[in-house]
C-alpha cells in the first residue's frame, strides 16, 4: 500500500517495533509452569522473555536454532511465538530434562501447562533437540538456511560461586564433557572456541539475518569484566555487524542484593544480562 513500509522482518507494527528497540529491557515474568524440571539448569530463561526476542527477529513459521539449548527456553519460547525450532545441546542431562517438558506439557490459551491440566485442547510442544557437540551439528546444516540464531551460551572462565556459596545456582557445567564450552580455562580460550562455533553460525545464517546471544557480564579477582562487549567483539572480529543491545532484567526472578565489599570498596551486584544483537551483512 502507497506511503507504507514492507516489514521485510517480523509481523510487528510500527509501535511495537518501537517499543522493542528501547535498550532498558525490563521484564517481571515470574516463573512458569515448566520452572519446576528447568531450575535444575543454572542458567534458564523464562520462554516468555525468549518468544519476545523470537517475534521481534523472524516472521511466522521461520525456524529458529539455538546451539547451546540447554533446558530449551529458546524452544519454548518459539512454541509460544508460534515459530518451528531446532536446538543442539552437548549434556544429556538437559536434553532429558526438555524431552519430559514435550512428553507433559502443552501451549493452551497461550501459555505453557501441563497437559492434564488443559480445559480443552492444546497445541504439542514441537521444537526438535538434538544431542550433541554444536560445532558439529551446526556442519550439517545447509549454509544461508536459517532465518535467526538465538542463544545463551556458557560463560566460562571459570564460571563458578565465589563469596556467597547460594547466591545463585550455578549447575550449568559438565565437566565431564570435554567439548563443554564451559570449560575453557580463560577467556582468550573461550573467546576463540566461541569464534570458531561463531563461524559456523555465520555460514548457516541467511544473509542480512541476526546472531542474538544472551551473555551476562563478571567480576573476578577484583574487576569487572564485561564479557558482554568482548563477545560482541569476538564475533565483529569473524565478520559480524555489531548492531547493538539490550539490558535485561527479570524482576520477578532477580536474586536479593548481597553486602559485596560494604562500608569497604565497590563490588557490583549484577543483576542484568546483556542481549548482543549481531548482524551477517
Amino acid at each position: 500500500m502507497t506511503g507504507k513500509h514492507q516489514n521485510r522482518l517480523n509481523d510487528l507494527d510500527g509501535r511495537e517495533w518501537l517499543y522493542w528497540t528501547d535498550t532498558l529491557y525490563i521484564t517481571t515474568y515470574p516463573p512458569d509452569a515448566t520452572h519446576p524440571l528447568r531450575k535444575q539448569h543454572g542458567a534458564m530463561k523464562p520462554p516468555e522473555v525468549m518468544a519476545e526476542i523470537i517475534r521481534f527477529f523472524t516472521k511466522k513459521d521461520e525456524l529458529v536454532l539455538d546451539p547451546f539449548a540447554g533446558v530449551g527456553g529458546t524452544l519454548l519460547g518459539a512454541a509460544l511465538a508460534g515459530r518451528p525450532s531446532l536446538g543442539f545441546e552437548l549434556d544429556p542431562r538437559w536434553v532429558a530434562i526438555y524431552r519430559a517438558i514435550q512428553s507433559d506439557f502443552i501451549i493452551a490459551n497461550g501459555v505453557i501447562c501441563r497437559r492434564e491440566e488443559a480445559v480443552a485442547g492444546g497445541e504439542p510442544l514441537t521444537g526438535e533437540m538434538r544431542e550433541g557437540d554444536c560445532l558439529s551439528l551446526l556442519k550439517e546444516l545447509p549454509s544461508a538456511s536459517v532465518p535467526v540464531v538465538i542463544t545463551d551460551p556458557p560463560y566460562g572462565i571459570n564460571h563458578g560461586a565465589t563469596g556467597f556459596s547460594k547466591e545463585t545456582n550455578f549447575n550449568m557445567l559438565s565437566p565431564w564433557l570435554e567439548n563443554d564450552l564451559g570449560r575453557a580455562p580463560d577467556l582468550p580460550s573461550f573467546l576463540g572456541r566461541l569464534q570458531e562455533i561463531g563461524q559456523e553460525i555465520r555460514r548457516v545464517l541467511m544473509p542480512g539475518r541476526y546472531l542474538v546471544m544472551l551473555v551476562g557480564d563478571r567480576y573476578q579477582q577484583g574487576e569487572y569484566v564485561p564479557l558482554g562487549f568482548l563477545v560482541a567483539q569476538a564475533m565483529r572480529e569473524i565478520g559480524f555487524k555489531f548492531k547493538g543491545l539490550k539490558i535485561w532484567s527479570n524482576k520477578a526472578t532477580r536474586r536479593h542484593l548481597k553486602p559485596y565489599a560494604i562500608k569497604s570498596v565497590f563490588v557490583p551486584n549484577i543483576t542484568h544480562q546483556n542481549i548482543l544483537i549481531l548482524r551477517k551483512e
